[in-house]
């Protein structure tokens, strides 16, 4: 926040538009829903007539200050939901710019929601889900004009008890918010555009498993989550025929970007998705193209991008003729820095290609994102392994936050079949002697199958503690950490850091795989070329000097025969 900002919360708590507001007063132009079985409480972290608290700081005077949480503690029945309206807002001619700082963490974190109401209709303008670690994060949307009254409406639904779901520092400006860099589609389409006859469609999920999409979203992992699909299908999008889908233009950074998204491509000849980035003279660059089906599984895709000008980037698909097929593409994310590798985080700016498990089946809680020095009423290491500081972050599950047979999951993209990959991750455990074992484990997960690879045993760890493990699957399997309450004693915290995968390569340093996976296949390309050039260039050495013994005239005339290959198209086949 820029000082400029932070004086004017300071100095008019309610002013702009007569509904921003930072919480240092209580602010009269938003109400609570009075039918509403939760309410939002105004806390500072410190308030002595609270048996309960939201964050141990707030976001406009990081500690000093006030904001507003949900108290999951006092529902009187009822939905399980908390509602912040607007005083009554009169019709606008211009777009204006909503923005707000949210704060979701803990184990057992729900949804926040922005709504517009306008008579007894609501619109969903806004929504995040699960815990996104001990930080303030900025949310915001463009209201567009509006002919008629209306009101804006925070709505917190949590999951459990554990956690927290606040907000802070509410403001409004004139003009359009700029383009968002994180879009899980489950509000809208995040103004991006497609046009002409056939066009991606925002669909949610097959529930009755019969039509010709996902059957879960990514982001929910549920048949009422939201994302963007092309059905290439030959009667829908003709063979070779295209449909695009454009994003919002984007400024230009000094640093380059990682573009990351969710993709699903099913179908025999499912086509060909092509990224494209455009600059302002509209000039298109490709990017990254794949024409490979991957069934009904989402991957995770990553792309480099390095642009010294505003663009926008272009999802292209182009029909291959087959008789049912679709390309979806969910959680579409642009972070400034390059793209980590596969499997691969230190945890410093998020979770990378981790993530939380939804899916009610497989785990009950979260595991939460941390640094030590961050105020945070869960438990966790006071330094991380990569920096060594209390700045830097971790993953961790404070397990006196969890209840008798509560786990938390953790799992990585997918990866490729291997014959031998090195897993190689730091973990640390507080938790007593007696009760360590089993507290935390390695697991390969395959064809919805939990196979443990590795388990903590022995004493708590006083420091961050090392493990290799080689990793050997004959189908496309996925890695992941669990976290297991099996005492109701348990009382500390078990913690991850610095997870690396080496495709290919075992924990020995022995080149297992022939084709090298990961973020770029170029690697594993180049060196299939160079063996392959390798053995033609020993034919040759052994063509020509056979010639030369049999001496057969003009065995050596002729023109040189140019060998190469053509990379025109990244296949990632994570």
């Amino acid at each position: 926040m820029s000082l400029a900002t932070l004086f004017l919360l300071l100095l008019s708590p309610c002013h702009l538009l007569a509904i921003s507001c930072n919480f240092e007063t209580v602010c009269s132009e938003w109400e609570q829903n009075a039918n509403a079985s939760l309410q939002w409480i105004r806390d500072s972290g410190r308030e002595s007539n609270l048996l309960h608290h939201g964050p141990n700081y707030d976001h406009t005077l990081n500690g000093k200050g006030y904001y507003l949480f949900v108290n999951n503690t006092t529902a009187n029945g009822g939905d399980r939901k908390a509602r912040y309206t607007s005083i009554l807002q009169t019709a606008t001619s211009g777009n204006q710019c909503f923005s707000f700082w949210y704060h979701m963490y803990g184990p057992d974190i729900g949804t926040l929601s922005l709504k517009l109401q306008q008579g007894q209709s609501e619109e969903l303008l806004w929504t995040r889900t699960g815990t996104h670690g001990n930080q303030w994060r900025r949310g915001f949307h463009t209201i567009p004009p509006q002919n008629q009254h209306f009101q804006l409406i925070f709505e917190a639904i949590p999951r459990g008890i554990t956690g927290d779901i606040s907000i802070d520092d509410v403001s409004v400006v004139g003009g359009a918010c700029e383009a968002e860099e994180m879009c899980s589609f489950e509000a809208n389409s995040c103004q991006y555009t497609s046009t002409g006859m056939q066009r991606w469609q925002r669909l949610s999920g097959d529930r009755e498993n019969s039509s010709n999409r996902p059957v879960t979203d990514h982001t929910t992992e549920t048949t009422q989550g939201h994302f963007m699909l092309a059905d290439t299908s030959h009667a829908v999008l003709p063979i070779r025929k295209a449909v695009l889908l454009v994003s919002p233009l984007h400024e230009s950074r000094d640093s380059g970007v990682c573009l990351q998204f969710w993709l699903q491509m099913n179908g025999e000849s499912p086509g060909t998705l092509t990224i494209y980035v455009e600059g302002e003279r509209e000039q298109r660059e490709k990017v990254w193209s794949s024409s490979m089906s991957q069934g009904l599984t989402w991957s995770l895709i990553r792309v480099n991008i390095h642009t010294a000008h505003n663009w926008k980037f272009i999802f292209e698909a182009i029909g291959g003729g087959a008789e049912m097929s679709h390309i979806a593409i969910d959680d579409v994310t642009l972070d400034h820095k390059e793209c980590p590798q596969i499997g691969t985080c230190d945890f410093e700016r998020g979770l990378c290609g981790w993530k939380n498990v939804l899916n009610p089946k497989l785990d009950s809680k979260d595991w939460d994102w941390n640094n030590g020095q961050a105020p945070s009423y869960f438990k966790g290491p006071e330094v991380d392994h990569t920096l060594g500081t209390s700045q830097g972050h971790y993953i961790f599950v404070d397990t006196e936050a969890l209840s008798f047979g509560d786990r938390a999951w953790l799992l990585s993209e997918h990866f490729p079949l291997t014959k031998g990959s090195c897993l190689k991750f730091y973990y640390h455990i507080n938790i007593s002697e007696q009760l360590v074992h089993g507290v935390l484990k390695a697991f390969r997960y395959q064809t919805n199958q939990e196979i443990v690879i590795w388990e903590a045993k022995g004493s708590q760890s006083t420091e961050w503690q090392s493990v290799n493990i080689t990793v050997e699957s004959s189908v496309r399997f996925q890695v992941g950490f669990t976290a297991v309450k099996a005492n109701s004693a348990e009382v500390g915290y078990v913690a991850i850091d610095d997870v690396v995968y080496s495709p290919g390569v075992n924990c020995h340093g022995v080149v297992t795989d022939v084709a090298r996976s990961g973020s770029s296949h170029t690697a594993g390309i180049a060196a299939g070329v160079m063996i392959v050039l390798a053995m033609m260039g020993f034919l040759i050495v052994g063509i020509i000097y056979w010639l030369r013994k049999r001496r057969i005239p003009g065995s050596s005339s002729g023109p040189n025969r140019q060998f190469g290959f053509d990379n025109l198209f990244y296949r990632n086949h994570s």
